[in-house]
């Protein structure tokens, strides 16, 4: 029988030790371009450090993003990656919660 979750909620990816990320949904270890497949598609994704709870959601985004430059598969304008980097430069209040 299939478990219905919420449409909303952030698929759960966690990460341990070794660097793995295991996605507990599919019930096995993804890389990052499955997350950045997941993301593409529509689903957002909390990334959890499975040992400490640490929130790794942000690190492990901008690792995909910097995998996808590093490998030239990203469409990303450099005008867009300039303003990413003023952005998180620029005092956290900007962006609130």
């Amino acid at each position: 029988m299939a478990r219905h979750k919420d449409a909303h909620a952030p698929r759960a990816i966690r990460r341990y030790g070794n660097r793995k990320l295991y996605d507990p949904g599919a019930g096995r270890y993804v890389t990052l371009e499955d997350v950045a497949r997941i993301v593409a598609e529509g689903q957002d994704v909390e990334v959890v450090d499975q040992k400490t709870g640490e929130d790794l959601t942000n690190l492990t985004l901008a690792q995909v993003l910097l995998e996808g430059v590093k490998q030239g598969a990203s469409r990303i304008p450099r005008q867009v990656l300039t303003r990413l980097i003023r952005i998180a430069a620029g005092p956290a209040s900007a962006w609130g919660d």
